[in-house]
């Protein structure tokens, strides 16, 4: 029997009993190493069915990387010989290149989470071998950049990213700390790889963990189960917010994922601004900061026709007919488009139309029974969003306007339909360009 019997019980207590395949994210330190052969126990222990998958991301970045994935395999092969059990094992090489204002480790553990996701089996169950050290220091890191609730909540024991697994940190908030790790894996002769990076103090991280947690442990010999119980508490207080903002945002928001302008104005400063984060993160999958939120509220007090907005990497928050949109990039368009001639037989007279974008200030009578007005107006009128006004089609016949795109519309002049019986031929060939 292990001397530390609560690596393996909390893996235990974490595993559903209907699960089929358990993977470890296997990087070949001691944390991981530990992780695999505790799960290789609970397997022989319990005589569960569970299958043992490991998943070895080579990120690059290190010379060793090489040798360390050499390590993973040969030591899942050693393993399978030793508890008579077949493990899987995979491997996926990714590549970081941070931009300025980048974070190194950021980007390296996106594309850990984006290869396990890839690589693990259908409705596994992903392992990561953080215990409460790592926890300890998430959450101080966190309080160093004026996190609030959420972020002081530190690490989740459990979550999901993009696709049909489930991650699970089993050791977090289980009382498993570092020196549990090391006592196993001395008392199972175990061996693991050092990752020389981790005496970079140059890295947040390695700097508190190597200069400054000594120091707080020397003082406070339990800090990290204080820190850790103030992170539950965190926990808690931020899943009762997330419940009532999720409650606010189902009531105001509305078919096109846009956010009522008149719905926000009754709420309390506190739940309009976590409503408004969780409307973000739901539409554009970030996080905005305290700055961009500010910004974002000012938008409520725009004009109606106002251009302004937040941008938030390839996103624009952007405010229109008392509503808050969210708009890719790649969905503005901030110039006309290219305009497009082709020759067109109307009535058997050869004919050509000119397809022009932009020129909003033309004016066309669209209605027998309305005013000529400028194509800005008629946009305005049809509620067509600002943004994608450059994009809106405007239909010449021997540079006479005859139609307009109105958002999902296309409206032809009334003088033209008197013409001319029927536009179908102009529309297909329109929805052709």
């Amino acid at each position: 029997m292990s001397a530390n019997p609560q690596l393996v019980t909390s893996i235990q207590s974490c595993v559903p009993p209907q699960c089929k395949s358990l993977t470890i994210a296997l990087s070949g330190g001691v944390d991981s190493v530990v992780m695999l052969h505790a799960c290789l126990t609970l397997r022989a222990q319990t005589k569960l069915p569970f299958s043992v998958n490991a998943i070895h991301i080579h990120h690059g970045l290190s010379p060793n990387a090489d040798s360390w994935l050499a390590f993973c395999r040969q030591l899942c092969a050693q393993f399978e010989v030793s508890w008579q059990c077949k493990i899987l094992f995979q491997y996926h090489k990714v590549s970081v290149q941070p931009e300025p204002r980048q974070s190194l480790e950021a980007l390296a553990r996106n594309a850990r989470y984006a290869a396990l996701d890839k690589l693990a089996p259908p409705d596994s169950l992903i392992l990561l071998a953080q215990h409460e050290d790592d926890q300890a220091e998430t959450v101080l890191l966190q309080l160093k950049r004026g996190a609030g609730p959420k972020g002081l909540s530190g690490m989740a024991s459990r979550f999901t990213k993009t696709s049909s697994v489930e991650y699970a940190r089993p050791w977090i908030n289980a009382g498993v700390s570092k020196q549990d790790i090391l006592t196993y894996a001395q008392q199972h002769q175990l061996t693991w790889v050092e990752d020389e990076s981790n005496q970079d103090t140059s890295f947040d991280r390695n700097f508190l963990r190597n200069n400054v947690m000594p120091i707080l442990k020397e003082k406070w010999p339990q800090i990290n189960k204080t820190i850790i119980r103030s992170a539950l508490l965190c926990a808690s207080q931020n899943k009762l917010i997330e419940t009532l903002a999720r409650e606010a945002l189902n009531k105001i928001e509305n078919e096109e994922a846009a956010l009522s302008l008149s719905g926000l104005c009754p709420l309390p400063d506190a739940l309009l601004s976590e409503v408004i984060r969780l409307w973000s993160t739901q539409q554009i999958g970030l996080t905005v900061s305290v700055a961009q939120l500010n910004e974002i509220q000012k938008l409520r007090t725009a004009k109606v026709d106002q251009v302004g907005y937040v941008q938030v990497r390839n996103w624009q928050c952007r405010s229109f007919n008392q509503y808050l949109y969210w708009v890719a990039l790649s969905d503005i368009a901030d110039v006309p488009l290219v305009a497009h001639r082709v020759n067109i037989e109307l009535d058997t007279k050869l004919e050509y139309l000119n397809v022009t974008y932009g020129d909003l200030h033309r004016k066309v009578r669209l209605f027998a029974n309305r005013p000529t007005k400028t194509i800005k107006a008629w946009m305005k009128e049809w509620k067509v969003k600002p943004w994608r006004r450059m994009a809106m089609p405007i239909v010449c016949l021997n540079e006479h306007i005859i139609a307009v795109q109105l958002g999902p519309k296309l409206m032809f002049s009334a003088q033209f339909q008197t013409e001319y019986q029927s536009t179908d031929t102009i529309y297909k060939l329109i929805q052709k360009m």
